[in-house]
């Protein structure tokens, strides 16, 4: 095993570990989309599983959303779970009432409502079948992009949201996120190194050109990569330092109201009716 493997593992394992992500009984479905950063998470958590013999169980997942190249995206997940010799569990939304190439019509960015949909199907369905903890491959360049785009946008009490591990709060699923402290650049050297089967090529024909959501994120990438090129360690403080603001602000925030449930579905929302079935009812319009 190369040393850049070694230093990986050991940074994800360590925080798998002090962040208590894996605990025995649980039951974490894992959503895949076919790319480095998730197949990187499925890798790391089957490792530590069985390196510390952590009596669990781990259930790779994956949302088809319908598009014309989500076929190509399902093979690929169905590889990453072969390769790590796992049983892959596929939910189509097509199955919920979703029709991206409607939506992709109505005037919002799609990018919005791709991960409105995603994040929806994410927590219902791995609940629905038992899940205890829902894993993800959001690592520490997505949290530094989100932080500094709620910094700017005033809405920093979303930042308290910026740690490796959510606990359940009723309905809404617990969420684990064992890369939180490496970035995307070393989840793509790690694939590679290992041998993981991942999409190289983004297949989303909205991605690059037709949405604005994409667009901005790339843009604080290309800052986040500039600044980690001239300040050593700059990811690993940053996370540190996001996190302990994280720590902070929950505890300053007054005491979180229960969740309500909305009208239509029953999952759990801010509102009378959650963002999923407003959605499905503005798909419905489109001609």
């Amino acid at each position: 095993m190369t040393g850049f493997r070694e230093r990986y593992l050991k940074t994800v394992h360590h925080t798998i570990e002090r962040y208590r992500l894996v605990e025995p009984g649980d039951c974490i479905f894992v959503a895949l989309s076919g790319g480095k950063d998730s197949g990187s998470a499925l890798y790391t958590l089957t490792r530590y599983v069985e390196e510390r013999g952590v009596e669990c169980r781990l259930q790779p997942f994956h949302i088809n959303l319908g598009f014309p190249f989500s076929q190509r995206v399902e093979e690929v997940v169905e590889e990453q779970a072969e390769f790590l010799g796992l049983s892959l569990k596929v939910f189509h939304a097509s199955d919920y009432g979703v029709d991206m190439e409607r939506i992709a019509k109505l005037p919002r960015p799609i990018c919005s409502s791709c991960g409105l949909v995603k994040r929806y199907l994410m927590n219902r369905l791995p609940r629905e079948l038992g899940a205890t903890k829902l894993a993800t491959g959001h690592h520490a360049d997505d949290f530094i992009v989100f932080f500094f785009k709620n910094l700017l946008g005033g809405n920093l009490e979303w930042s308290s949201k910026f740690v490796p591990k959510l606990p359940t709060r009723g309905k809404q699923l617990g969420r684990i996120r064992p890369l939180f402290f490496v970035g995307g650049e070393e989840n793509r050297r790690f694939a590679e190194e290992v041998g993981l089967p991942h999409l190289k090529e983004d297949l989303c024909p909205y991605s690059t050109y037709g949405c604005g959501v994409d667009r901005s994120k790339r843009m604080w990438l290309e800052v986040i990569d500039y600044i980690s090129r001239r300040q050593r360690g700059f990811r690993r403080r940053m996370m540190t330092s996001i996190m302990r603001l994280a720590e902070t602000l929950s505890t300053q925030r007054p005491e979180t109201q229960p969740l309500r449930e909305c009208r239509i579905c029953g999952e759990p929302t801010s509102g009378e009716i959650c963002a999923f079935c407003r959605l499905l009812e503005a798909q419905r319009r489109v001609d």
